[in-house]
């Protein structure tokens, strides 16, 4: 083998390996992507149903092998107040296992704020990481319009104007 006889070369060896190993050794990648500045009125107008319920069980649901990211968790969802849509009082709240799959992941015996969608008449609704679902803890949603900076200021006359 021959030697190296400059730094630069053996940085550009280096190099060339390094992409070489990262081809080989790298699968797909997959991220959980959600709307940049989303706040929670939006997130609450996309929701079909918004309801508090504390989480009772936990079961993971096995889907198809041949499906990637399609393991779910199930979780049983006491109701305790619905701010929109129509939900049983114990619903089933859907969610991928997959965090790249924006999957969220709920604790049984705590207290939520569920933002979900889909028809609750099979007793289940579905849910994500990008829904809005976050702990009861934080108060009732948000339904009011963020302030934004591009709202315009109010005006005052000028003291130049003329009468």
């Amino acid at each position: 083998m021959a030697s190296l006889r400059t730094p630069t070369h053996a940085a550009a060896v280096a190099t060339v390996v390094a992409g070489l190993l990262t081809a080989v050794t790298t699968g797909t990648a997959g991220a959980c992507s959600c709307i940049p500045g989303d706040d929670e009125p939006q997130r609450y107008a996309r929701a079909s149903h918004v309801f508090a319920g504390v989480v009772v069980s936990e079961e993971p649901v096995t889907g198809d092998p041949d499906v990637g990211h399609d393991d779910k968790y199930r979780y049983a969802v006491r109701v305790g107040r619905e701010y929109k849509g129509d939900v049983p009082r114990r619903v089933d709240v859907l969610t991928s296992t997959s965090g790249a799959a924006c999957g969220v992941r709920l604790t049984v015996g705590v207290k939520y704020l569920v933002f979900a969608h889909g028809d609750s008449g099979d007793g289940a609704v579905e849910t994500n990481l990008c829904s809005g679902t976050r702990p009861a803890s934080g108060g009732p949603p948000s339904t009011a319009p963020s302030p934004t900076a591009t709202t315009t200021p109010p005006t005052t006359p000028c003291a130049t104007a003329v009468a």
